[in-house]
This record gives structure tokens, C-alpha cells and sequence, in this order.
């Protein structure tokens, strides 16, 4: 089982105080969580971006896949981060549910997630690292809850990774200054996400980048 892997996907990075400021000022409030979040793209229309109850409905968590494929943007995001709508556009989903920045600030113990109810290979959630925090450990994933902790690290030149969210434990237990990623989630294109992830597993393994279970 492929347990992570960088992405072979083109993404420039947004300048890091524009984007920290961003996440800061454009945070939810109602959420009790290890992270800042910000909720940037969702298939759902939505009044305060601020509100979870908003960003997260509840009927967003069966993955169905609907006639509607419209995205929308949180104000200013695509204006102010065309570089970030650009590869959000390349991810191999059908469709996009969401998207939120994370900006970390605390511990996030190890779990697992709910995932694409449709089965897609292994690994299916992709993230982008936005901040100048390659080859440095902070998230990590596991076997077992309490399993020993190992840390991918994120080569400088491939910001877009992909890991298994839902059969392996993961977290992050170092606290980087300002780490922000970008966490993605919606319904993929099963031949579209498998030809990326095997394209992406034979350019990355030899480096020794690419973690298998």
C-alpha cells in the first residue's frame, strides 16, 4: 500500500505574509480545533465563511456526487491566489467538495478520516504545503495509533502531496512557525487520481520520498 507521496504537479506558492495575513483575518470562529482554518473553496454557497456550520453541512459528508459542479470561492481568495485556484483545477477530482487553509498551531493527535465513500486507490487525500517548510518534520503518519511515528518529507520542488487518510493514523506533533497547508477534499476521478499517483510514485521512489505499508 502507497502511504504517501509527493505529487507531480506544477504549483507556484503565493507570497507567505499575504497569505498568512489571509488566513488570519479570514478564519473560522465557531471551531475548536488544533489549527486556524479558512475555508477557501466550497460546492456549497455560503453567506459567512467564518460560520462552520456553514462551510461544513452535514450534507457534504455522504460524497455524493452531484449535476452541479459550481465551485465557490470565499471573497478574495481567487483574486488575491490565482495560483492556488490554478491547481486546485489540476487536482484529479470530479468534483471538489472543499478546500480550507490550515495553519497550524497546536499538536494534532493521531486519528483517521472519513474519506471518498467510492474507494478510490490508495493514497486519495491530497494537501499542498504552502510555506517554506520542506524536508522538515512536523506531520507524521503511523500503522497504529500508537504506532512508531514516521515523517514524510515534502521536497521543495513538489509542494503537492497525497497520503492515506484513511487507513493509516496521522498527525503532527512539531510546531512549525507558520506551516500552512492546503487541505483538499471531494469525489475523484478514479483513472484520472491512479494515473497521477503512479506517474507521481515512479518520479519521487528513487529519492526515497515515497512511503510504503
Amino acid at each position: 500500500m502507497i502511504a504517501f507521496t509527493p505529487i507531480d504537479l506544477p504549483c507556484k506558492i503565493p507570497d507567505r505574509r499575504k497569505l498568512t495575513d489571509y488566513v488570519l483575518d479570514n478564519a473560522i470562529t465557531n471551531l475548536e480545533y488544533t489549527s486556524t482554518l479558512c475555508m477557501v473553496a466550497s460546492r456549497n454557497p455560503v453567506n459567512d465563511w467564518t460560520d462552520a456550520n456553514e462551510v461544513f453541512p452535514e450534507s457534504d459528508r455522504d460524497y455524493d456526487l452531484r449535476e452541479d459542479h459550481t465551485i465557490y470561492y470565499a471573497p478574495g481568495f481567487a483574486e488575491s491566489f490565482p495560483e492556488l485556484v490554478d491547481v486546485l483545477k489540476l487536482l484529479p477530482y470530479k468534483q471538489l467538495i472543499g478546500a480550507a487553509l490550515n495553519l497550524h498551531t497546536d499538536v494534532l493527535p493521531p486519528h483517521r478520516d472519513d474519506v471518498d465513500i467510492t474507494g478510490p486507490m490508495s493514497p486519495e487525500r491530497y494537501n499542498i504545503l504552502l510555506t517554506p517548510h520542506y524536508n522538515k518534520r512536523s506531520f507524521f503518519i503511523s500503522k497504529e495509533e500508537h504506532g512508531e511515528k514516521i515523517y514524510p518529507l515534502i521536497p521543495d520542488n513538489a509542494p503537492v502531496y497525497a497520503f492515506n487518510n484513511k487507513d493509516i493514523w496521522h498527525g503532527a506533533d512539531i510546531i512549525l512557525d507558520h506551516r500552512i497547508i492546503l487541505v483538499c477534499a471531494g469525489i475523484l476521478d478514479k483513472e484520472q487520481h491512479e494515473f497521477l499517483i503512479n506517474k507521481s510514485v515512479e518520479k519521487f521512489e528513487n529519492d526515497g520520498y515515497v512511503i510504503r505499508f
